[in-house]
């Protein structure tokens, strides 16, 4: 595990606002086992955050390290941005 020894570090790590739900895994075990569908009903974590911790769970188990992978802008505008930038193009 080495620098990974709880779910909160884990979670961390890997980011996208997956460190809020940090206090609702039990354990590292339970990170670990817990399936897509309890993460919705039981713990209310959206899809996003859950796609991320399980992408990320496994590929710890394979043997990658988690690391911060920063999202694009692209895909950070708000959907007012990217309608006031659609319509200035238009102008143009």
């Amino acid at each position: 595990m080495g620098q990974f020894d709880n779910p909160e570090t884990f979670l961390k790590t890997i980011g996208r606002g997956c460190e809020k739900f940090a206090e609702k895994f039990k354990d590292w075990d339970h990170l670990f086992r817990v399936s897509s569908a309890a993460m919705k009903s039981d713990m209310g974590i959206g899809p996003k955050q859950r796609k991320w911790i399980l992408m990320w769970t496994n590929k710890f188990r394979l043997g990658i390290n988690p690391y911060l992978i920063q999202t694009s802008k692209k895909h950070t505008m708000k959907r007012s941005e990217r309608l006031a930038r659609a319509k200035r193009r238009r102008h143009d």
